[in-house]
């Protein structure tokens, strides 16, 4: 009988909290705290990090399509600007860094080849169309160096693309939020 009775009584290890809510809050304000710092560290480093992003091409302001296309091949520029009205060609900026020789480039997008620019020291907008169709949002720019190397060239995608020695030609990925622009 004595048996029976230490079985019957179960040892007391200390209060336990009716249906374990303490334990749960407490692990519901854990995970809570670290959403919303992970939260918070999205958000101050502009999106996912560890995964690589294109650079970004932005488009020409309205305002702007008729001095854009004063940059642009004269055989197409007619027919960019009329793409353009419909807000859908981009524009880079072009220029050197200070204190580098600069020189000349040219802008491949796609298949089309801007005229030559010579790098200054001030930016140039540079209208060219997208380097693939619209709805892809992805496609490859390129620029050549003319007549020897550019030195210090600066191309206006978010972010900026800078290219300390341009002997020949080099290639970037870009993207862009294929979307109603206007």
């Amino acid at each position: 009988m004595l048996e029976q009775a230490r079985t019957a009584v179960p040892e007391a290890k200390g209060p336990v909290p009716p249906n374990g809510k303490k334990r749960r809050g407490l692990l519901v304000g854990i995970v809570g705290g670290f959403l919303t710092a992970g939260a918070v560290v999205l958000a101050l480093n502009g999106g996912v990090p560890f995964i690589k992003k294109g650079s970004t091409l932005s488009l020409v302001a309205p305002a702007e399509i008729t001095d854009a296309s004063r940059t642009l091949d004269p055989e197409k520029s007619e027919q960019l600007a009329s793409a353009a009205k419909k807000c859908s060609i981009p524009q880079v900026a072009v220029w050197k860094t200070p204190g580098a020789s600069g020189g000349a480039i040219r802008i491949h997008s796609g298949s089309y080849t801007s005229p030559v620019f010579t790098l200054t020291d001030a930016p140039q907008r540079v209208a060219i169309p997208f380097p693939a169709p619209y709805p892809s949002g992805q496609g490859v720019i390129s620029v050549e160096s003319v007549g020897g190397a550019a030195d210090g060239a600066v191309i206006s995608v978010s972010p900026a693309w800078h290219i300390n020695s341009l002997p020949g030609s080099a290639s970037l990925d870009v993207v862009w939020a294929p979307k109603d622009p206007c």
